[in-house]
């Protein structure tokens, strides 16, 4: 076990290194994001104020955004316009699936109860996914965006002076998969490398397999060939002892489930606090620490377990009335939009005074596609009226 220890701390190690590395160019990528990308998108797609202020929440996410960053190379124009992407795919796709009741499939450690370099620790129980009534993707969607927002949470909790955690620790236990069912579901596991990864990259610190056992060989060796190098090397099969070595028994539960007993001195699983069913766990964009805090607050880094607890999330307080928009957006081929093809905006005191938002290749080749297709139809109705005469 000494060197899964070795390997997580000097990954650790990196990640930090990093992290601190990329403080300057993470604060203008943050800048633009926030001076630039939100009113584009405001404008571009109508949104209205309460979809602005849910999107404008992941947005100000500092370690999303450096997750993103660093996936992309830390390049300023691919993370940009991956992040645009990103923030679209989630008004579209992602914030329906949030309405719908939620399945819980993972549990997480409340604070202070952390890995070695205080990194949240996951409980994941496979065989739970058999029983599955409702969407797979659709549950596993709602539990990793719990997952970002557990960790902002820890985050906010100190803004000023404080570390955080960057990464999770995910500890998956495979006891109780039927034969059957340790066949790999490629089409989940395709989707999840493709929809899931991309968008909520290098959250996982490691990931330990429990209770592995002849059963699932097969499906592990399959997936060794699909997976990257670099995700391999974070999955670990640990024993029971192992296990106890790198995280203490102080820092996991007596039991998973009633069949797998992990030595630990905590209450069984069932019986601690799930910080991913908090109040602070909704939808609605919780108030905002300043970025500037947020940058120079540090990722956490290897501590003592015992510590002072983190104080329990309070309750969210009600929000205050929104103000009257100041402005008023018209949508791209509006008649009233005199930048016919651009996204435009006017002012509500002054309905007389209206600017475009940019100007682009891409808005000419979208004009010149509708208005080809205006002529078009007035090619098809007029040939019509004369058919008819």
């Amino acid at each position: 076990m000494s060197d899964i220890l070795h390997v997580l701390h000097h990954n650790n190690h990196n990640l930090l290194c990093q992290y601190n590395t990329a403080r300057p160019d993470l604060a203008a990528l943050v800048d633009v994001v926030k001076c630039q990308l939100v009113s584009q998108l405001q404008l571009e797609l109508a949104l209205p104020d309460h979809d602005t202020a849910w999107l404008s929440e992941w947005l100000s996410d500092i370690g999303s955004i450096f997750r993103i960053f660093k996936r992309h190379k830390f390049t300023h124009s691919s993370a940009l316009q991956v992040i645009r992407a990103i923030s679209i795919w989630r008004l579209r796709t992602l914030r329906p699936i949030l309405l719908i009741p939620s399945y819980p499939l993972f549990h997480c450690l409340p604070s202070p109860i952390a890995d070695p370099f205080g990194r949240p620790i996951v409980f994941l129980r496979l065989a739970s996914l058999q029983t599955l009534t409702c969407s797979i993707k659709e549950a596993l969607l709602q539990e990793v965006e719990r997952l970002r927002l557990h960790l902002r949470h820890v985050r906010d909790l100190h803004p000023h002076t404080g570390s955080f955690p960057l990464q999770y620790i995910v500890l998956v236990d495979l006891d109780g998969i039927s034969i059957q069912y340790s066949n790999l579901d490629f089409d989940l596991f395709s989707w999840i490398l493709t929809d899931i990864v991309p968008r909520y990259p290098g959250m996982l610190a490691a990931v330990f397999l429990l209770n592995y056992s002849w059963i699932h060989s097969g499906a592990w060796s399959v997936a060794r060939h699909v997976l990257p190098s670099s995700t391999i090397a974070r999955v670990f099969f640990p024993s029971k002892a192992q296990l106890l070595t790198y995280f203490s028994a102080a820092s996991l539960p007596a039991d998973l489930i009633h069949q797998s007993d992990y030595g630990g001195t905590l209450p069984s699983l069932g019986q601690i606090d799930d910080p991913l069913r908090s109040l602070y766990q909704t939808h609605l964009p919780p108030p905002q620490p300043s970025p500037v805090d947020l940058l120079n607050a540090t990722p956490r880094s290897p501590r003592v377990l015992g510590e002072h607890p983190i104080s329990p999330p309070a309750t969210p307080s009600a929000f205050a009335p929104k103000r009257a928009s100041s402005t008023i957006a018209l949508p791209p081929f509006s008649p009233q939009n005199p930048f016919f093809g651009y996204p435009a905006v006017a002012s509500a005191s002054s309905p007389h005074t209206i600017r475009h938002v940019r100007r682009g290749l891409r808005g000419i080749q979208l004009t010149l596609v509708e208005r080809l297709r205006a002529l078009m139809d007035v090619k098809h109705t007029r040939g019509r009226d004369v058919a008819a005469h």
